[in-house]
């Protein structure tokens, strides 16, 4: 009986320690370690594929409980049904790891075949469904600068690669003795750090841009509650009051930081109107197209330059949050939750706003986690990146880590600042080499200044792209025909 558990204790040991080194915890080292438990009690398992989906879904159960609190808190359904629906999107997650299980379980000594499928299995992630580029295993580096500035070269799945290859090596080593991997996995890590500690810190011709994001941290509870609607508009009208004679390049308020519609008889959007003519206003709207019929509405980011304003619509769309998939299937659940309202419409177009020295990139909440959505802004021209975010729903989770986490990666990935506004935080300003300049942190109103760094140089990954990735496994694949052949 011991024998049969000891697979799964492993497992969960792995969960435990990948846990520690996740964003919110950061013990980033611990990364390097945390698979071999799990690659070992899998090894000559019977069932190697359900060791780790155990090891996924305990993982993942932890690390994704804020969808409980987005759920059951503010979204008011019964706590049951949060934990159920944690429980079933964790498991979802989780066939990924055991699809890996099942194809290491045949190839338990081939490290950079395993690490590349580790990688793929990433990628699919990110793009089946609806997509879910959440909690990579190289999203557990952005706390320590050397580790992640390859990032730049090849994108965060180049960071996956080197933390999944080198705990598949030391498995090895451990199982077999085999010192060819873990030799590599040595070089390749100590490879990847020496650029980190050469780049980090680089500058680039850049100028500078003075900038102020307003967080307000009012409690989402507040936020569509039509008693404190008044108030939620005066606390966020007087923020901006307060900081338009100051002498600031750029102001930015987070997501849907209104609770109403910016549409230009609402007081909110003549104010900031206004203050543009002083200083440009960077904030996140709810808005509509202003049609009776066919009537759309949009998660949208508005940049008031004194003269005009600048659109952005959100272009991807959060599942069940923003728009419901399968709507006639889902159409109870949808009427629970929303009692019908209209789900939003996404973006159809990339945007960059532009105004003097401004050439900004925006992105709304959780599509900063897609790559492939900066690129063509950064091919456009954009000198920085605008986050603006309502991580309120995650409450006291590592949510807001993980997403900001999502943040650093892309700033290292592009080389551009990132200015991050949350609603209750955790808002930031980030260099291009991943440092936090400054940040206001979890359920604190006030301001944070700072100056943003805006670069047109591109980096390395910019150009490229995933080319690396496609040659790898176009390699492996050749490499893997001709053994056959042999064979």
């Amino acid at each position: 009986m011991k024998k049969l558990l000891i697979p799964y204790l492993l497992a969960a040991v792995s969960a435990f320690l990948l846990t520690l080194a996740s964003p919110g915890i950061d013990l980033w080292f611990l990364a390097y370690f945390a698979l071999v438990p799990v690659l070992i009690g899998a090894s000559g398992n019977r069932r190697p594929w359900l060791v780790f989906f155990t090891f996924a879904f305990l993982y993942y159960s932890y690390n994704l409980r804020w969808v409980e609190t987005s759920v059951s808190y503010f979204g008011g359904a019964p706590s049951v049904v949060g934990y159920l629906l944690v429980g079933v999107f964790s498991a979802v997650l989780a066939l990924f790891w055991a699809g890996f299980g099942w194809i290491y379980a045949r190839r338990p000594s081939a490290s950079i075949l395993a690490a590349t499928v580790i990688v793929a299995l990433e990628v699919l992630r990110a793009n089946v469904f609806t997509g879910f580029p959440w909690l990579y295993l190289g999203h557990t580096q952005t706390s320590f600068l050397p580790a992640f500035q390859a990032a730049d070269l090849g994108g965060e799945y180049l960071i996956t690669l080197v933390v999944a290859y080198f705990n598949l090596a030391l498995a090895a080593f451990v199982r077999d003795r085999n010192t060819n991997s873990i030799s590599i996995a040595f070089v390749l890590v100590v490879a990847v750090f020496s650029y980190g500690f050469l780049a980090k810190g680089r500058e680039y011709n850049h100028e500078i841009l003075k900038t102020r994001i307003i967080q307000p941290a009012y409690k989402q509870t507040d936020k569509w509650n039509k008693d404190k609607e008044a108030e939620v508009i005066l606390q966020v009208s007087e923020m901006i009051r307060n900081s338009a004679p100051q002498n600031y390049d750029l102001l930015v308020l987070p997501e849907s930081v209104y609770p109403n519609m910016m549409n230009r008889d609402f007081a909110g959007y003549r104010l900031m109107s206004i203050v543009s003519e002083i200083t440009p206003v960077l904030a996140g709207v709810i808005r509509n197209n202003g049609k009776v019929e066919d009537r759309e509405y949009f998660n949208s980011v508005y940049l008031f330059d004194g003269k005009d304003v600048q659109t952005y619509d959100k272009r991807k769309l959060v599942p069940f949050g923003e728009y419901f998939p399968m709507g006639s299937l889902f159409k109870p659940i949808d009427y629970y939750f929303f009692k019908g309202a209209e789900d939003f419409s996404a973006g159809r177009e990339s945007t960059v706003f532009s105004h003097e020295k401004i050439k900004a990139a925006p992105m709304v909440c959780y599509e900063s986690a897609y790559s492939n959505l900066v690129r063509p802004q950064i091919d456009a021209g954009a000198n920085m990146i605008a986050v603006v975010t309502n991580d309120s729903w995650f409450g006291d989770t590592q949510g807001p880590y993980q997403h900001m986490a999502v943040d650093i990666m892309r700033a290292v990935e592009y080389r551009r600042s990132v200015v991050r506004a949350a609603q209750t935080g955790v808002s930031a300003c980030i260099d291009p080499d991943g440092t936090i300049q400054a940040e206001l942190g979890l359920n604190k109103a006030g301001y944070l200044d700072c100056e943003v760094k805006t670069v047109t140089a591109k980096s390395i990954f910019s150009v490229t792209g995933y080319l690396w990735l496609v040659l790898l496994i176009a390699g492996i694949f050749i490499y893997e025909r001709r053994q056959r052949l042999i064979k």
